[in-house]
């Protein structure tokens, strides 16, 4: 009985995380959309990870299996690499772009390194969102989350003496 109780669970947060990454992916399509992120080759780069996530998801509900996870895991590692790249070129544009802002461009020169990178980190500086490149990366462990124990056969629960076995 308890067995089927952690197996319902198990399957209950199984879903959970998949809607999840469903309402991840169809968000972050509208915020890129609603950015007109497609004007140059480089912003397509989280079009093509959000399709990638998309794919490895539908082949976890229609082909739930050990391949299935491992596409998962591939695609959560293209993803954070991605993402990760993606918030050093919106760092590096907004760092670029500070020294013609006009609130700015007077004292940004004065400012130390240290002050700076808090600067644009923080979003103070610059037009770009540093941190809306990290969106992808929970969709993505999300999905990884999802798929654990995917195609894994069922192990023996059952005590075995060592010394019975032969």
């Amino acid at each position: 009985m308890r067995d089927e109780r952690l197996e319902n669970l198990a399957w209950r947060l199984r879903v959970s995380l998949l809607w999840l990454v469903l309402l991840g992916i169809v968000g972050i399509a509208v915020l890129l959309a609603y950015e007109r992120h497609w004007d140059s080759y480089l912003q397509w780069i989280p079009w093509a990870c959000l399709g990638l996530i998309f794919v490895s998801l539908a082949l976890v509900v229609l082909i739930p299996g050990v391949g299935t996870r491992r596409l998962a895991q591939v695609v959560t590692l293209i993803t954070v690499i991605v993402s990760c790249v993606g918030m050093w070129q919106h760092f590096d544009a907004n760092y670029d772009s500070a020294s013609e802002n006009p609130p700015y461009a007077a004292q940004w020169e004065q400012k130390s390194i240290l002050e700076k990178v808090w600067e644009v980190a923080g979003g103070t500086v610059g037009q770009v969102p540093v941190y809306a490149a990290a969106a992808l990366i929970p969709v993505a462990l999300a999905l990884l989350m999802a798929t654990a124990g995917l195609g894994e056969q069922e192990r023996q629960t059952e005590y075995v003496d060592p010394r019975q076995r032969r």
